[in-house]
């Protein structure tokens, strides 16, 4: 979908007020999102042939000639959407990508469209208001924004053009509150609430509004509209955004899942304090603003002190001299906003106001007058015990991006139920960065998009994990770009080096934080970056020391099988040896079962050797074999043009489960890879993924760890 230009085409019924929508669209046009060239123009001076020239995006309340082969259309004055559902005037379709009508060449066409100008504009700017990558990154095939607040997403049918009504998605807007006592009216979308939580939500409102209205010597009696979900997945597919606790300043609305989010920390949140502050129009940052009004309350505030303490943590660690990130980190900068704000001088000076007025005038915590005293670092969290039992482990795949099918939508709930059947015990978490050159230092930005293995999304598979009794270890990596992989990561100046390895301890300082807050069991450091381990050791080991600052349990780091693993030297500085292990166990076209098990056993009793000799335990960070012709001559590679073949992956698990079985050495095996959601491989992977699911390679992995996990 790549072209010189994008063309933004607005039709409109002739004599009708556009409502600003050209406006709108040149604005997005001049971000140039993803990088394209945008040109908006009226399709009254765009014939046909010029439509099919290459990508295009229709907005308005009509459509062009030449459309009629379309799912969308009108009946008369109502729009019609195949296969048979109709919507009124004030309803809003966005369909992001279909097939070109105008083009025979492999080109697409988006659509917007809506009767009512007024509410394509507003549904535009809220959905890609502030985000119009979005636009070209498109969840669904179709979502259709009914006016009475109905939502209804719509998925292609495998890899067709066609719409696939299993697959469609229907939100019912809420009926009367379910609660208006103390003057806060609450609703429950998308299902009932349970009566506790809904009064745990109207109980610590009500608490934080007093609290607020205390510190600022004020007679504050709003309350925000609450909207109360059952899931993520719930709140993420109505505001596109998946965090537990939002507030939304321009509707004067709060969203909320109390079922993820405790007492304390939805009153500790600094979004459920936003409301209560007064700080609509204000030029300085309104987290800051709640960071010291937090901080005169705090001995009334159950969770302060800890919250506190993890800060003073991650001063130990260096965060006051870490520059904020292009992408925050929500944990480090609400601890340098708490740091920050304690060391401002107290209301009982009686300068709060004027403190505040400064702050709402554009200035920051750090140009106050402070108080003279810092909050002393904080002695580490308490070291946690390895675990007792062999980790029989899978790496969890976030393999959709609709929201409902990844990290954190309720797809993952069967997902995990079916992985328990193949008897595992532990599970690996993979939230993904990017860089864009392996060559060039970035900001690793942590995904926060409703689609993305986003912070709450990743909590939500975590905390799945252990409600199975699962051992979870969180491991964030690198993608990077242009078909590059980690192992290509590497600087010429110590300027470059000095950037990534700063840039890179800010990014998995944030995954620490979140790793002892929701206590996981392990985490892995890095994946897979050759160069950076080979060449800068002690920089790998300053980063060891600020993380055990933060986080408690097990540190591993996974090293790529070959020129990594053969030459990595600081195993001892952490708590397990971490091999990516992708060793070919044959190159023979046909080898016996006896020669696949003399591969595995050969790089197994190398890695025991490594494992010994540093006293640490040996864990498999990543192993596994597609289900393909051949899989055990390079079992990292794709699939490209071998058959399908069950039988063959199932030889190749059944030689390393032989082998693992013989190394007392290994401690733990993290499979690769389980999607997020079942159904994945078979829609998109012809049968040649890694997962054993639904394949023969299923039940020797499934025996394999019914009887290793008792060890």
């Amino acid at each position: 979908m790549r072209a010189s230009v994008w063309r933004f085409v607005y039709c409109l019924e002739e004599g009708t007020d556009d409502a600003g929508l050209v406006d709108l669209l040149q604005e997005m046009a001049n971000k140039q999102p993803f990088g394209k060239r945008i040109e908006v123009v009226s399709c009254d001076v765009v014939g046909t042939d010029s439509l099919g020239a290459g990508p295009v995006t229709i907005f308005g309340n009509r459509l062009p000639a030449g459309a009629e082969k379309l799912p969308v259309g009108k009946d008369g004055p109502a729009w019609r959407l195949s296969p048979n559902k109709t919507f009124t005037n004030e309803d809003v379709l966005l369909m992001p990508y279909y097939r070109n009508p105008w083009s025979e060449e492999a080109t697409v066409a988006g659509f917007f469209l809506s009767d009512d100008l007024a509410e394509l504009v507003s549904r535009l700017k809220i959905e890609y208001g502030d985000q119009a990558d979005r636009m070209f990154w498109p969840n669904w095939a179709y979502e259709l924004h009914r006016t009475n607040g109905d939502l209804i997403y719509g998925s292609f049918v495998d890899t067709s053009w066609n719409f696939d009504p299993k697959a469609e998605l229907a939100l019912k807007a809420p009926g009367a509150p379910v609660s208006e006592d103390g003057g806060i009216k609450i609703f429950a979308y998308d299902g009932e609430v349970a009566p506790g939580e809904v009064n745990k939500v109207r109980k610590n409102l009500e608490l934080i509004r007093l609290l607020a209205n205390l510190v600022l010597d004020a007679d504050n009696d709003f309350y925000p509209e609450v909207r109360l979900y059952p899931s993520l997945e719930r709140i993420g597919l109505r505001t596109g955004n998946m965090a537990a606790v939002q507030y939304n300043e321009e509707e004067k609305v709060m969203h909320l899942v109390p079922s993820f989010v405790n007492a304390e920390d939805l009153r500790l949140s600094f979004e459920a304090w936003r409301p209560f502050i007064s700080w609509e129009g204000k030029k300085g940052s309104w987290q800051q603003a709640v960071a010291l009004i937090q901080r005169q309350a705090g001995p009334a505030l159950n969770g302060y002190a800890q919250r506190m303490m993890e800060a003073r943590r991650l001063e130990g660690s260096g965060l006051i001299k870490m520059l904020t990130q292009e992408d925050p980190s929500p944990y480090l900068e609400e601890a340098r906003a708490r740091l920050q704000a304690a060391a401002v001088r107290p209301k009982s000076e009686g300068y709060l106001a004027e403190d505040l007025q400064a702050l709402a005038d554009g200035g920051d915590l750090t140009s106050l007058p402070s108080s003279g005293t810092l909050a002393p670092a904080a002695a580490p969290p308490v070291k946690k015990l390895p675990p007792t039992k062999a980790l029989a482990g899978m790496t969890f795949a976030h393999e959709g991006y609709r929201i409902h099918n990844g990290y954190g939508g309720e797809k993952i709930k069967p997902s995990l139920d079916s992985l328990g059947k193949l008897n595992v015990n532990a599970l690996a978490i993979v939230p993904y960065t990017f860089m864009r050159k392996p060559n060039v230092p970035t900001t690793l930005f942590i995904p926060s998009a409703a689609g993305q293995e986003n912070d709450w999304a990743t909590m939500c598979s975590a905390r799945e994990a252990h409600k199975r009794g699962w051992f979870t270890m969180l491991k964030p990596q690198i993608w990077i770009g242009g078909g590059h992989w980690p192992g290509d990561v590497d600087f010429v100046t110590d300027e470059d080096w000095d950037t990534f390895f700063a840039n890179y301890t800010y990014w998995i300082m944030h995954y620490a934080v979140m790793a002892e807050r929701e206590q996981i069991g392990a985490l892995c450091l890095g994946t897979e970056l050759v160069k950076t381990t080979i060449k800068h050791p002690d920089r790998w080991k300053e980063i060891i020391a600020k993380v055990r600052k933060v986080y408690g349990g097990q540190l591993t780091y996974a090293a790529n099988w070959g020129e990594e693993f053969d030459g990595f030297t600081f195993w001892e500085d952490l708590d397990a040896i971490g091999l990516n292990s992708y060793y070919p166990l044959s190159e023979k076209d046909e080898p016996t079962d006896e020669e696949l098990l003399a591969g595995a056993r050969k790089w197994m009793s190398m890695a025991a050797e490594v494992s010994r000799n540093t006293k640490r335990p040996l864990w498999l960070t990543e192993v596994g074999f597609r289900s393909v012709d051949k899989a055990w001559t390079n079992p990292h590679a794709d699939g490209g043009d071998r058959n399908a073949n069950g039988t063959a992956q199932a030889r190749c698990f059944k030689a390393l489960t032989t082998a693992a079985n013989e190394t007392p050495e290994l401690k733990g095996m993290f499979i690769w890879k389980w999607p997020s959601y079942l159904g994945r491989e078979n829609w998109r992977g012809g049968g040649k993924g890694f997962s054993p699911g639904g394949k023969p390679a299923a039940e020797v992995v499934g025996a394999f760890n019914d009887e290793w996990r008792k060890r």
